[in-house]
């Protein structure tokens, strides 16, 4: 009650509702939330899939959304990271794994200062000058994001968005999923890229095209690493 009572307040006074508490590393959140505006304005309560999800709130690009009463799937692969889930996040399916090409157990490389970097991809550590920072390489399962899917598709009718940050293997997941019967509207990537105009020979974002996406944003996190906003064809917002 004093929690809308606030909200309430704060409309009155300045016009417009400002009771966005945003989470994610760079603005990601802001973003999702732009794009689904109109559908959120109306009260609308929608499903997300949040793969390497990292922490239930922190660098969060999905925990805005539950706490405006969606619920989704997170996926990440650090060992013992879905205790914390599901202690804060209870209405969300929250699942301890990989996500790849193929349903195998893969060495995962960790980070214990910066777990926001841990990766199943030595050669992306490598790349951002942070494989000699590996602290433990841990066997861990990997399942394709179809399986997934699959398992819990009697949770939701339809995937509002997707979000992957996975350090690199962003085509790997993307192409271990069934598109022709997982579609979501918007799907929000992190990315190695310098520039935009990187994106027209990057594999992923050239297959999210002929997959029928249009980009329709850019943040930025480092100088070569950025979230891309892909929007469905179709999709309004």
């Amino acid at each position: 009650m004093l929690n809308k009572l606030k909200k309430h307040i704060r409309k009155t006074i300045l016009g417009v509702d400002i009771s966005n508490y945003f989470f994610s590393q760079g603005g990601e959140d802001a973003i999702l939330q732009n794009i689904f505006r109109k559908q959120m304005d109306l009260g609308y309560k929608g499903f997300y899939v949040d793969v390497g999800a990292f922490h239930p709130y922190r660098d969060s690009n999905t925990y805005l959304f539950y706490r405006n009463g969606w619920r989704g799937i997170n996926i990440d692969a650090t060992p013992n990271s879905m205790l914390t889930f599901n202690k804060i996040r209870p209405r969300d399916i929250n699942i301890e794994s990989g996500v790849g090409e193929n349903e195998i157990t893969m060495d995962y490389y960790t980070i214990a200062h910066s777990p926001t970097m841990n990766s199943f991809s030595k050669e992306g550590l490598m790349h951002n000058g942070m494989l000699n920072e590996v602290t433990k390489i841990i066997p861990v399962k990997v399942f394709t994001l179809k399986n997934i899917l699959e398992k819990h598709e009697s949770k939701f009718s339809e995937i509002d968005f997707i979000t992957i940050d996975v350090e690199g293997l962003d085509y790997e997941v993307l192409t271990s999923n069934d598109w022709l019967k997982f579609k979501p509207k918007v799907i929000a990537i992190e990315l190695n890229i310098t520039s935009i105009d990187d994106l027209s020979n990057h594999r992923s974002a050239v297959l999210l095209k002929n997959l029928g996406y249009t980009i329709v944003a850019k943040n930025v996190i480092l100088k070569n690493v950025a979230t891309i906003f892909f929007a469905r064809n179709d999709f309004s917002y």
